[in-house]
């Protein structure tokens, strides 16, 4: 009975952990739960002894159903009757009529692959020994567990790389295994230490490991190593046990906040790096563009030198002494020939008109003098004034044309200079607006970083179900006062075996055998009977005594008997001796005195039955552990330092909400405060540098723009006073023209008046026959000399306008080369600066913004290929069946026991005393049955 109940109990064990409810089959409408739990006995190293695997079939509702249960026919027995099951092609067949609830349990051999393997490592006193080195040793005891999930294989998995793009990648995905390891060691190990277990006591001087292990990565590892040391005496190897199982992470409520945390990981990743890689594209776009300014203002900065130069060395200084000699010079000498044209013209219209008459007596006089004085004067005059007219027209009116063409292209080239400059202040505000889009996605990375830093705060809430599930669970588990709980069960279960089944058996017992003289039991008894039946047979007349006579009828029987006699016919004697035999066996099979436990009698099997109620690891031990496992507050011997269940429980809803804390704190650490700097290493911080550097960037891009403001208005001055300069040299050009031409006049008067002297002095001799011709030429050198006089002062004024505008020119020349300085000073800064910027917009975009979307990627790329192992993991659980399998249209979920024996040098206690508790019990209602047969 025992062994059947330690198998019906795992599967119990099995059906708590893993719950299945099938999909109703199509056939039915009948649910169908399917529950394989495998029990592994290993060596004290860990090798596997023997694997059995318990499969449980539970079916509720109402129909008919054929079920083909994929099992394992090595010894397959059937749990619930003495029938056998029947198989085909290694499926358990199965056709039934269910109207409520049927359960079908069967126990086979396991030779399958297991998903975990077990090895132990055994130390005493630092050297490694085998487990049966440690019996009976003192020392310090060293004991390591290994558990390896072994189901690992290479598959491909996808996932997002952080930049919206699906990459694949082949990774080892394992089944997720979740269990928990307990031992107890005796209360001869002391100075008990472990790095991993949670440890307490068990009520009876001992102390209890437990370990939890979560065997599949990301969350936990596929491999965990753990273990204790303690100091021993007489020293053994307590028995351990694994209990594992394979969860969906994804569906498993106490991963879901891990889970949570992964998916907001990725999308977080995902969000950080687009807005990283467009603040990097936008400064990528800014340093082209300063690199392009850089351009534009070293041809500028150029091109003001070269103007600057012009300006100041040949300009200036050539307009300044155009103006000296036209002011020192030119308007002098035509002032002075304006003089004396008039005096000539006054002369001939004031002393020759009326000394006309006096020509006759001066003619000689006046051809000698207009001879030798006016006639060379008068050329002179004609060649001075061609000479004039000459160097006006072919010199001054050509450089002032040239000067005011090259005033014109200086005024074309500061227009230019201007316009570029408004084109590159233009362009500034668009880069200070880039850098503020810059600046704008740095505040929405701050604006995400927030809600990622509030949404992770949020998690607390989201695990909350998950706290309100384990109190339903606390609940469900109550206390011995409460009937309707577990507890409350186990204990009216305990209560009734105890003071009531245990006193029956013990009632039964006594009946059975009982050497009291007062209430012999049926073996006394009927030992008696078959005493008496043999005392006939034999004829005995005396030697009668207890325990079978009692003193009286001894008394009697050895002094009546002799006188009495027998008189037994044949045919009694032989029914008596027939029933003398039937007595002596029927006594046989209800007790042996040798051995109360011997298992082919019912007084056996009786004491079988109630020590497994009764012994120290028997039912009634049973329930006490399991009240005690599940709570350490249930019962008086409960170790109150040995958490139950209920405990664990409550240690659970505490480690979620550490776990919630923990994963809290961890990335809103990661995040940051508003306040970080880049020094404090958070996202935060880095984000918050680049924005300092952004508006560093964006002072520098305003006071460059200022810049271009004041270089614009210096070329816009520029160019209007290149502007003044050519046309003050168009009217130095047209006054030198009026200028030539009055000088030409000049000539053209000389040469009349050369020609007029010559004529009054060829005609000096024929003065008689040419006065009236004298009067006329008097006159033609007076209109000459008018002329001489006008065009002396066109040119005098001509020259004192020209030296006014050469003086203006000269002046604007020089504001001019002053200006082309300050234009090529601004311009060199700008240059100078223009580096700095291209270098901070590389450095900006090399160190912080392509770091920023490469931590974003890694990041999200990180957080996806975890969340695609879980995704692979979980797919894995659902569907890849680690034993048997289940029938069609149920699913299968499994658990797995390990059991490390205990190593103590003593005999293992007898595991079939239930086998043959039945078999007692049996044997009983048998014995029972024919002595009620008999008595009829």
């Amino acid at each position: 009975m025992s062994g059947r109940l330690v198998r019906t109990s795992a599967a119990a064990a099995g059906a708590v952990v893993a719950t299945l409810v099938a999909a109703p089959l199509a056939a039915a409408e009948v649910d169908v739960t399917n529950t394989e739990t495998v029990q592994v006995y290993l060596e004290p190293d860990g090798g596997v002894d023997r694997a059995r695997v318990y499969d449980q079939l539970d079916l509720t509702g109402s129909g008919t159903v054929e079920l083909r249960n994929p099992v394992t026919t090595d010894g397959l027995r059937n749990l619930d009757g003495f029938g056998d099951t029947d198989t085909e092609d290694g499926e358990a067949v199965l056709e039934t009529d269910v109207d409520g609830e049927q359960r079908r349990r069967t126990v086979s051999d396991f030779s399958g692959d297991l998903p975990l393997s077990v090895s132990v490592e055994y130390r005493l006193d630092g050297e490694v020994v085998d487990a049966g080195d440690v019996v009976g040793e003192s020392g310090e005891l060293e004991v390591r567990y290994r558990v390896v999930n072994e189901t690992g294989e290479r598959r491909e998995i996808r996932f997002d790389d952080g930049t919206g793009t699906m990459v694949t990648a082949e990774e080892e995905v394992f089944v997720p295994m979740v269990g928990t390891m307990t031992t107890t060691l005796p209360p001869s190990f002391t100075r008990v230490s472990s790095g991993e277990a949670n440890m307490g006591g068990d009520g009876r001087g001992g102390t209890r490991l437990t370990y939890a292990l979560t065997l599949f990565p990301p969350i936990g590892s596929a491999e965990q190593e753990f273990g204790y040391t303690a100091v021993i005496e007489d020293g053994v190897i307590p028995r351990a046990t694994l209990s594992a199982l394979p969860v969906s992470p994804l569906d498993s409520p106490t991963y879901a906040t891990g889970v949570a945390g992964y998916e907001g990981g990725i999308e977080s990743g995902a969000a950080l790096t687009e807005g990283a890689m467009t603040i990097d594209e936008n400064l990528l776009r800014l340093r082209d563009g300063a690199a392009d300014l850089l351009g534009g203002l070293i041809q500028l900065r150029n091109g003001a030198q070269e103007l600057s130069t012009g300006l100041s060395d040949e300009a200036a200084p050539g307009a300044r002494e155009l103006a000296d000699g036209l002011g020192d010079q030119l308007a002098p000498g035509a002032q002075e020939l304006r003089a004396g044209a008039n005096e000539f013209y006054r002369g001939v219209n004031g002393e020759l008109a009326p000394g006309a008459a006096q020509l006759s007596e001066g003619a000689g006089v006046l051809a000698s003098g207009l001879e030798e004085r006016l006639v060379p004067g008068a050329g002179q005059l004609a060649d001075g004034g061609a000479e004039l007219a000459e160097g006006l027209q072919g010199r001054l009116a050509p450089g002032a044309t040239q000067l005011a063409d090259g005033a014109s292209d200086a005024a074309a080239g500061a227009g230019q200079l201007a316009d570029g400059l408004e084109t590159a202040g233009d362009r500034a505000p668009e880069l200070i607006g880039g850098l503020e889009q810059v600046g704008s996605g740095l505040d929405r990375v701050d604006a995400g970083l927030t809600q990622l830093y509030d949404g992770i705060g949020g998690l607390p809430d989201q695990a909350q179900p998950l706290v309100n599930g384990l109190r339903d669970l606390r609940d469900g588990i109550g206390a011995k006062d409460e009937p309707e709980t577990l507890l409350g069960g186990l204990e009216t279960i305990r209560v009734g075996l105890k003071e009531e089944a245990v006193p029956a058996l013990q009632q039964m017992a006594e009946g059975v055998y009982n050497e009291s003289a007062s209430e012999p039991g049926a073996y006394q008894r009927l030992g008696c009977a078959v005493v008496v039946l043999q005392d006939i047979a034999d004829r005995k007349t005396s030697g009668f005594g207890p325990p079978c006579y009692t003193p009286e009828q001894a008394v009697l029987l050895n002094t009546a008997r002799p006188a009495l006699g027998y008189d037994v016919d044949a045919v009694t004697d032989q029914v008596l001796a027939g029933l003398r035999d039937q007595l002596a066996d029927g006594r046989s099979s209800l007790a042996n005195p040798d051995d109360p436990m011997d298992q082919d009698t019912l007084y056996g099997g009786l004491n079988t039955l109630e020590a497994a109620l009764t012994s120290g690891d028997g039912v009634l031990a049973g329930l006490v552990r399991l009240q005690c496992g599940l709570s350490n507050r249930s019962t008086d011997v409960c170790d109150r330092d040995q958490p139950g269940l209920l405990q664990g429980v409550n240690l659970l809803e505490d480690g979620v909400g550490q776990l919630v804390s923990g994963v809290v704190g961890s990335v809103q650490g990661g995040i940051g405060e508003p306040e970080d700097t880049p020094a404090d290493e958070t996202l935060r911080g880095g984000v918050n540098g680049l924005s300092d550097g952004v508006d560093q960037i964006i002072a520098g891009g305003n006071a460059l723009v200022a810049g271009l403001m004041q270089l614009t208005d210096g070329a816009h001055q520029l160019h209007d006073g290149n502007l003044r300069i050519s046309d003050g040299a168009d009217e130095l050009a047209a006054g030198a023209r009026d200028a030539a031409d009055g000088a030409g006049r000049i000539a053209d008067g000389a040469g009349q008046l050369e020609d007029g002297a010559r004529d009054a002095a060829d005609g000096a001799g024929q003065i008689e026959d040419g006065a009236g011709r004298l009067s006329e030429g008097a006159q033609d050198a007076a209109d000459g000399a008018g002329q001489i006089a006008d065009g002396a002062g066109r040119l005098a004024d001509g020259a004192n306008e020209a030296a006014v505008g050469a003086g203006v020119l000269a002046t604007g020349l020089e504001t001019a080369a002053d200006g082309s300085v300050q234009i090529y000073d601004g311009l060199l800064q700008a240059a100078q600066g223009a580096p700095q910027l291209v270098d901070g917009a590389e450095r900006l975009s090399t160190e912080g913004a392509s770091q920023l979307a490469a931590a974003g990627q890694e990041t999200a790329a990180d957080f996806g290929t975890r969340y695609a192992l879980l995704e692979a993991g979980a797919d894995r659980a659902k569907n890849e069946p680690l034993v048997n399998g289940a029938p069609a249209g149920a699913t299968l979920k499994t658990a797995f026991t390990y059991e490390i024996p205990e190593v103590s040098g003593e005999g293992g206690r007898n595991i079939t005393r239930g086998v043959v508790a039945l078999g007692v019990f049996a044997a009983a209602a048998a014995a029972a049955t024919l002595l009620r047969g008999r008595r009829t």
